[in-house]
């Protein structure tokens, strides 16, 4: 199955994953995690490449992230296991991808959007709750580069 990040994007579901499953159904559907992190009375994370889908302490899905992506190590955004394949859209090898690329992008595939401040700093709100997440500091050029994805509801 391929597991669309642009569909993740505009619903906030993971391929069939969303919010509220449990852990049993996630791994039905996803396969087993390359790893299954315990924390203790905080639940657990269960983490596929670089996507890593938390579980609260009732085993339940409550987020889902990939807040690792670097354009120079496809390993941060490329994932496959028997079950499902990632398309990751705008985590790919396009090196400076800032606030308004990114904008460009989301606004030719008509998903609908704002900008928001999050913890400090201005990141891409999607509607359905997704964050696209930009680093806090300007590079070389003067561009705050694309870090990865998020959706915490």
């Amino acid at each position: 199955m391929k597991l669309s990040i642009e569909e993740f994007v505009k619903t906030g579901k993971f391929g069939p994953v969303q919010i509220g499953m449990s852990k049993p159904e996630i791994i039905e559907f996803l396969g087993e995690a390359d790893s299954d992190n315990d924390m203790d009375q905080n639940g657990s994370i269960l983490i596929y490449g670089w996507y890593e889908l938390f579980i609260n302490s009732e085993d339940r899905l409550y987020s889902i992230q990939n807040d690792n992506y670097d354009p120079k190590y496809p390993e941060t955004y490329i994932f496959q296991n028997s079950k499902f394949e990632i398309d990751p859209w705008i985590l790919n090898n396009s090196t400076c991808q800032n606030i308004e690329s990114i904008s460009s992008k989301l606004k030719n595939s008509g998903i609908r959007f704002c900008l928001e401040e999050y913890y400090g700093r201005i990141v891409i709100k999607a509607d359905s709750g997704v964050i696209i997440d930009f680093e806090e500091d300007e590079n070389e050029i003067g561009l705050r580069e694309l870090i990865g994805i998020r959706y915490w509801p």
